[in-house]
């Protein structure tokens, strides 16, 4: 449009000025003739010509002030294109780094591993990513279990999807996790068994973690008698579940104990724990019956208590085990949440002059939240392992 309406300023002027050059061409050859023998004529010529040079100069300017004009006019125009265009920019980003896709996506698991990519839309949303082989023979669209699974098949749902058994980057975080536990505490035990003292400060870091979780942890929740039994278990929860969050703060690889899918199964596996605990000591019958306590009351009464308290130990005694995996689960995916949030509005102000001041915001808010997460990880760890000891106590020691 703009185009248009500068084409259609510039062509006038390009005929008037024609005009202009023939008049004056016509003028010259008038006067030739006067000096002929007509000076009359050529008299009333020229006050014609005089005239017509006034009317087009005064054409000329009425023109130029209506280009002046106009050109104010486009520069309001341009003004506004510009404006728009920023907005349209700042909403495109604020639609790909603040999505839910977007955000959610960090901290979900998935087939690839995420690596820097720019630019962040179009053709750099292809790259910037490190597949994971896929080795199993089940796919989504031909799971082992799920819609139309070869196995067993269930409707499609989002809580539960399909079953495919392929590698993850969950999967493939907790196998480096597992290697890292195994790399330090093997070489710890073999010290240890042969009789020398830990040497250095990692070693010294290692075994005072190791101490306190057997004298503040173990001890006190399943007792000096029975701790022994159960201490690698509880060593191994710990710095498991401490190893993962600690790689889900590395850039790039995302927190496995961020996925309800990794911490239930790793109270899952403390469900079963209990459970066997506590049927190897007392037998099945006596594990059930031990969930309801002994109450020296009124026998009429008794009969109406005790089956409503069984069933409430029994339901609570699963959801103390569902409860550990969501308490960790909430806790690594809210913090990595805000820190994602954090890094987008970085994301969405990157080509305004907005930047300035909230570039350096983030940086901080970000650099004091990692830390947070830092507390966190090892906290949710303790808590994770103090749980665990005090259900394997339960078990051991009923009401």
């Amino acid at each position: 449009m703009k185009n248009n309406s500068l084409g259609s300023i510039v062509a006038p002027q390009d005929d008037e000025h024609k005009t202009t050059q023939e008049s004056h061409e016509h003028s010259e050859s008038d006067a030739g003739h006067e000096v002929a023998g007509h000076e009359k004529d050529a008299h009333d010529h020229d006050e014609h010509d005089e005239d017509d040079h006034d009317h087009v100069e005064d054409g000329d300017h009425d023109h130029d002030h209506d280009h002046d004009h106009d050109g104010h006019g486009h520069g309001g125009d341009s003004e506004t294109a510009t404006t728009d265009e920023w907005n349209d920019g700042v909403d495109l980003a604020m639609g790909y780094y603040l999505s839910p896709d977007s955000l959610i996506g960090h901290v979900q698991d998935s087939d690839h591993f995420e690596l820097p990519a720019f630019p962040p839309w179009g053709e750099g949303m292809s790259k910037g990513k490190l597949s994971i082989p896929q080795i199993s023979p089940y796919t989504d669209e031909s799971p082992m279990m799920g819609e139309n699974g070869s196995v067993w098949a269930y409707q499609k749902n989002d809580f539960v999807g399909p079953v495919t058994f392929q590698p993850t980057k969950f999967v493939v975080l907790e196998l480096i996790g597992a290697l890292i536990v195994a790399a330090i505490f093997i070489p710890y035990a073999k010290r240890i068994k042969s009789g020398n003292r830990p040497v250095g400060r990692f070693w010294n870091v290692i075994d005072v973690m190791v101490c306190y979780i057997r004298d503040e942890v173990a001890v006190p929740g399943i007792g000096s008698a029975d701790a022994k039994r159960f201490l690698p278990f509880i060593w191994t929860i710990f710095f498991f579940v401490l190893t993962l969050n600690l790689l889900g703060m590395v850039p790039g690889l995302g927190a496995a104990t961020g996925s309800i899918s990794v911490t239930a199964a790793l109270a899952i596996s403390v469900f079963f724990v209990v459970m066997a605990t506590g049927i190897k000591k007392m037998g099945f019958a006596g594990f059930v019956k031990a969930q309801a306590p002994h109450l020296d009351i009124n026998p009429v009464v008794k009969i109406i208590l005790v089956p409503m308290i069984w069933a409430i130990e029994v339901f609570g005694l699963f959801i103390k085990h569902a409860v550990l995996a969501v308490r960790l689960f909430a806790n690594m995916f809210a913090g990595h949440l805000v820190v994602g949030v954090f890094i987008a509005f970085i994301g969405v102000t990157w080509h305004t002059s907005l930047i300035w001041g909230v570039g350096p915001a983030v940086i901080v808010a970000t650099i004091a939240v990692n830390v947070l997460e830092l507390l966190v990880a090892f906290i949710q760890a303790y808590v994770f392992a103090f749980l665990t000891s005090l259900f394997i106590g339960a078990a051991i020691h009923p009401h």
